[in-house]
């Protein structure tokens, strides 16, 4: 990991398949693993259709993410809603969050339908900050 400075990206997709419970169990542990070895923090939720994910990081260590999320075939049509600097990290600790949406996807409909990526950054970063996840 090189020093330079942290950036927030937040994106949205499709899933594709499997189901998004099936995909996650191994999605997470491959993903906490790459992002804890390159500096990035972040919080992946889930509804039954659309994935939406916050992440914080190194600058390189994103493009590189994205260009693997880009490809990876258990979803589709990937939108990036939000990039640029942070002061400081919303996610601290928690090298991948797992957050299901399910009860929230009218809230996160309607961030979605504005495409209010700093929303969903503080909707996810607030699920994470009370202890709303599943995985670590």
């Amino acid at each position: 990991m090189t020093n330079s400075s942290i950036e927030r990206l937040v994106y949205r997709s499709r899933v594709v398949h499997p189901a998004p419970m099936t995909a996650l169990e191994d999605i997470l542990p491959v993903a906490q693993a790459w992002n804890a070895r390159w500096g990035i923090t972040g919080a992946l939720g889930y509804t039954g259709r659309t994935y939406v994910q916050l992440l914080e990081g190194p600058t390189e260590s994103l493009d590189s993410l994205l260009e693997r999320l880009r490809s990876d075939l258990r979803h589709t049509d990937l939108r990036v809603l939000a990039r640029g600097p942070a002061a400081g990290r919303l996610v601290t600790g928690w090298s991948m969050a797992r957050i299901d949406l399910t009860l929230l996807e009218a809230e996160v409909t309607a961030l979605l339908d504005a495409g209010d990526g700093e929303g969903l950054a503080a909707l996810l970063a607030g699920l994470v900050r009370r202890g709303e996840t599943e995985a670590r």
